[in-house]
């Protein structure tokens, strides 16, 4: 039978593709998102991503839950892999469930340009 694990990377990797989703598809955070220019939308969802991976691993430094992680420079090294993953599934997300402009105006009831 298949063995189903949830580790520190497949919980990165899934918040990653959710970010995406949320600034694609949110009322309001979708049309914010749109009008900000392509570094501060790349900056913004890395930011969001390593955000995530700091708290994981300094949650688990401090024993506030377990992780895959260890709370030493190899860790560091393996959370710098994992957010390097988190940020290409959040890329590759974010391209292949882009809405397109039409879809936009019919979600946010705007045409977008």
């Amino acid at each position: 039978m298949y063995e189903f694990s949830v580790d520190s990377a497949f919980l990165l990797a899934i918040f990653a593709g959710t970010l995406a989703l949320f600034f694609d598809y949110f009322p309001g955070v979708a049309q914010w998102f749109d009008g900000l220019n392509e570094s501060q939308k790349k900056l913004l969802n890395l930011g969001g991503v390593a955000l995530v991976a700091v708290v994981i691993f300094v949650g688990d430094c401090y024993g506030l839950f377990s992780t895959n992680l260890l709370c030493e420079p190899k860790g560091a090294i393996d959370l710098a892999y994992m957010v390097f993953v988190a940020v290409t599934v959040n890329y590759g997300f974010h391209k292949a469930t882009k809405p397109s402009a039409a879809l936009q105006a019919r979600m946010f009831g705007e045409a977008k340009g």
